[in-house]
C-alpha cells in the first residue's frame, strides 16, 4: 500500500515536471517570437519609413512603429494566459502574471534598444569607425546632451528631439540644427523657441506613456481572456 502511494506521488511529480517544461517552452517561444518580430518591425520602419524626406523625422518622433504593440502584446497576453493550462490552477495564474510584469517592460523597451544599435551602426559607417569606436562617439554625444549614455541616454535624448545626428560634424553642429528647426516652428506658429522645445519634449513623453498604457491594457485584457478560455 505504501509503495502504491509512493509511486502515485512520483508519477504526479513527474507529470508536473513535464507540464512545467511545456509551460516554459511555450512562454519562452512566445517571448522570443515577439522580440524577434519587434526587432524586424523596427528595422523595417527605420529603413522604409524614417528615411522619408518630408515625414521621416515626424514618424520617428511619434514612434509610429509602436502601433505594432497592439498586436504584439495581445499575443503575449493571450499566450501567457493560455499557457497556464499546463500548471496548477492558481499557481499558473500567479506565475504568468509575475512573468508578464517583468517581461512587458522589456518587450516595450526593445524598440529603443534596436534603434540605439541602428544609430551606432550608422555612425560607424559614416565615420569609418569600428562599432566600439562609434559607440564611444555616440555615448560621448549623449553625455553632453542629456548627462547619460547608452540606451538610457538614447531614450532620454530621443524624447526631447527626434533628429539623430549620425555624423560627427552633425553632432558638433546640433545646436544650430535645433535652432533652425525651432525657428521654423516659430515662423509657423509664432511662439518662443523655449516653448517649442518644451512642447515637443512634453508631446513625445505623452506619446510614449500612451503607447506603454496601450501595451499594458492590451496585455491584461488578453491575459484575462486566455485565463477565461482555459478556465484558470
Amino acid at each position: 500500500m505504501i509503495l502504491v502511494i509512493l509511486l502515485q506521488r512520483i508519477s504526479i511529480f513527474f507529470l508536473f515536471l513535464i507540464k512545467l517544461s511545456i509551460y516554459i517552452f511555450c512562454t519562452s517561444f512566445i517571448f522570443s517570437t515577439i522580440i524577434s518580430a519587434k526587432i524586424i518591425s523596427v528595422k523595417l520602419a527605420d529603413r522604409f519609413l524614417y528615411s522619408l524626406i518630408l515625414f521621416g523625422d515626424f514618424l520617428r518622433g511619434i514612434e509610429i512603429v509602436e502601433l505594432f504593440n497592439i498586436v504584439a502584446f495581445a499575443v503575449v497576453g493571450m499566450g501567457f494566459g493560455l499557457a497556464t493550462i499546463f500548471l496548477p490552477k492558481y499557481l499558473g495564474r500567479y506565475v504568468s502574471a509575475i512573468l508578464l510584469i517583468i517581461l512587458v517592460p522589456i518587450i516595450f523597451l526593445t524598440t529603443q534598444m534596436v534603434r540605439y544599435d541602428i544609430w551606432v551602426e550608422q555612425v560607424a559607417n559614416n565615420e569609418n569607425l569600428s562599432l566600439d569606436g562609434a559607440e564611444l562617439l555616440a555615448n560621448s554625444f549623449l553625455n553632453q546632451r542629456v548627462g547619460n549614455d547608452g540606451i538610457y541616454g538614447f531614450y532620454l535624448y530621443t524624447a526631447q528631439f527626434p533628429i539623430l545626428p549620425d555624423k560627427k560634424v552633425q553632432m558638433n553642429n546640433l545646436d544650430r540644427l535645433e535652432k533652425n528647426v525651432n525657428s521654423k516652428f516659430v515662423s509657423l506658429i509664432g511662439v518662443p523657441p523655449g516653448v517649442v522645445s518644451w512642447a515637443m519634449s512634453l508631446c513625445f513623453w505623452v506619446i510614449r506613456i500612451f503607447y506603454f498604457v496601450v501595451a499594458v491594457v492590451t496585455t491584461v485584457a488578453h491575459f484575462r481572456e486566455g485565463l477565461r478560455i482555459v478556465k484558470c
